[in-house]
This record gives structure tokens, sequence and C-alpha cells, in this order.
């Protein structure tokens, strides 16, 4: 774990995983990134209306047996709505997405292929076949402009408020599901499955009035 100062108010900011480079201070919500063991400010982070999600920084689950830590996440905004995308670090250095999207989850991870062909994304539509070898060949479900309209905890991506993408959602063989980002200078994959929300074991839940 890295421990550096908040470069706007002083107060400790963590770095859980080695490859976060982006965090929100939770003291004063500046939004900042990491450069090595030095911490620049980009802005700050505006308070985020309550979308009654169980899940919170710190909540802990299971996935294929092993242990995870939600330590970041991005509150995604489309047209029509919006999900969360919870940065997750699991036992050692390895980390995933845990996706929250009306009442789905869905746990994925990031699609290391240095040279595999992706169509552009103005090409994009549902029904189009992509192949994403070496995990088969999957179907465009959903394509859409996405922005980030809410970060918090530590991201391995600059999550600013108003980061635009194009997003697309895909379902692929063994009940398997893919994500595909278009970001600027930047194109990522990733690969996963849904699974029901009691079988996580989620611990340390956020407690709701009413629930």
């Amino acid at each position: 774990m890295i421990k550096l100062a908040c470069p706007s108010c002083g107060a400790e900011v963590k770095f859980q995983s080695k490859a976060s480079v982006f965090a929100v201070c939770s003291f004063c919500k500046s939004t900042l990134v990491r450069q090595d063991m030095n911490l620049d400010v980009l802005g700050k982070m505006s308070d985020l209306q309550d979308d009654l999600t169980p899940l919170q920084l710190g909540t802990q689950g299971q996935y294929d047996g092993r242990q995870f830590e939600l330590i970041g996440r991005l509150k995604i905004a489309y047209s029509d709505g919006y999900w969360n995308e919870w940065y997750t670090l699991f036992g050692g250095e390895e980390t995933g997405w845990l996706a929250e999207a009306q009442g789905f989850y869905a746990v994925c991870f990031q699609l290391e292929t240095p040279g595999l062909y992706l169509p552009p994304a103005k090409r994009i539509k549902p029904g189009l076949t992509i192949d994403l070898e070496p995990a088969g060949t999957f179907l465009v479900e959903d394509a859409r402009d996405v922005f980030c309209i809410y970060s918090e905890g530590e991201l391995p991506i600059n999550a600013a408020q108003g980061r635009e993408s194009f997003s697309v959602d895909l379902a692929g063989p063994k009940d398997q599901m893919a994500t595909v980002e278009y970001a600027e200078n930047s194109d990522r994959i990733y690969i996963g499955s849904y699974q029901d929300f009691d079988t996580f074991n989620f611990r340390n839940l956020r407690t709701i009035d009413g629930w």
C-alpha cells in the first residue's frame, strides 16, 4: 500500500493497488493523478446524489472462489440512465471490475491482447460479431456514448468528471460477457461473467434506511 498526502488539504490518500493512477481525496474531494510518489491536482469532484446502491468502498465479496474488496468506483451515465463500475482488488495484485446495472452484477477482467484488431467505433452496431481471441467470438448487444458523472476511491484510469468514451456490451460463449471501451488514446477490452447478488457473499454493505 502507498500512502501519500493530498496536495490540496494534506489528508492521507491511500493506493492499495500498484496499478492505480487516479484517486479522489475522501476529505476535500480533489481529483488527483499519481506520478510515481507525487500527486497532481486535476480539479474537484462534485457531490453524488444517492443512487441507493448497497455497495460501497470497502465492501468485500467472493467471485470464483476468490476474495475481493471494492477500492474505487466510476458512475457512468448515458442518455437513458447510468450504472456503476466498481474497481476490485483481489489477493495479491490482481484487479478487476464489478459492474452493477439495474440489479445485474458482472465481474470482468481486462484482456491484454496487443495487436488485437477492433473494428472502428463508428462501425459498431448491435448484431455485429467481434473476434476477441483467445476468449472467442462475441455478439454486440448494445453500443452507446457514455460519460463519467462521478468517481471515488482509487482507479487505474484518469476518471475525472466528464470523461467521455464509447461503450460496447457483448455476449459471448459459455455465458461470458464482454465490454469494449473506446476512449481517447486507448481502447480497453474486458471479459467476464454475470453472477447473482447472493452468491457474492458480500460483507460491509451500506446500511440503507427502509431496507
